[in-house]
């Protein structure tokens, strides 16, 4: 039992708010990025994601963690994951992103 001082050892740690508003800059990376890779559906329903992806797209070394984090992730059971259209976006960009890696010089 915890006390109302101590936090729980167990519990996640408290995350920030989410965005709820696409920024300018992600608006722009959108539109910026071929039709085939630009993620709709998560933009609709998880604008933070896409203004993160924004944010790492101009560090690219960043970018594979970030995904793997996204794709593949291990947080608590109680997560109920991604649709699956947001899903697939999330794993063309990453494919997008491998195969931009391994044409770098």
């Amino acid at each position: 039992m915890t006390s109302p001082t101590m936090p729980d050892p167990g519990a996640h740690p408290q995350r920030q708010p989410q965005a709820q508003a696409l920024s300018a800059e992600a608006l722009a990376w959108l539109a910026a990025l071929p039709s085939r890779y630009q993620p709709l559906a998560t933009a609709r329903h998880h604008p933070h994601i896409v203004n993160r992806l924004c944010e790492l797209w101009v560090t690219p070394d960043a970018l594979p963690a970030y995904m793997r984090e996204l794709v593949l992730s291990t947080r608590p059971a109680r997560r109920s994951g991604f649709a699956f259209e947001v899903l697939t976006e999330l794993a063309d960009l990453w494919a997008l992103v491998e195969e931009s890696q391994q044409s770098r010089p």
